[in-house]
């Protein structure tokens, strides 16, 4: 099943903080979540029915944008 978007969302994630929580639902089934901010200003992503291969996505997504702000750095000094 693809993504599900419930509304559109922007976020500058800044210096974060970022987590994971996890919890139960209403109907007492386990869920997870990845959390970027704080209390009202937060944004959860819903991983409860995420494959391992979804998060392997989310993962090597991160990573590209761990290099692309390293890059970034670097050019700024230079």
């Amino acid at each position: 099943m693809p993504a599900q978007l419930y509304g559109p969302i922007r976020m500058d994630l800044n210096d974060g903080p970022v987590r994971t929580d996890y919890g139960r639902g209403f109907d007492g089934k386990p869920t997870a979540r990845l959390v970027v901010g704080e209390g009202t200003q937060s944004v959860a992503v819903s991983v409860t029915n995420a494959t391992p291969e979804a998060l392997a996505q989310l993962q090597e997504a991160v990573a590209e944008l761990v290099a692309w702000t390293q890059r970034q750095t670097l050019k700024a000094v230079v």
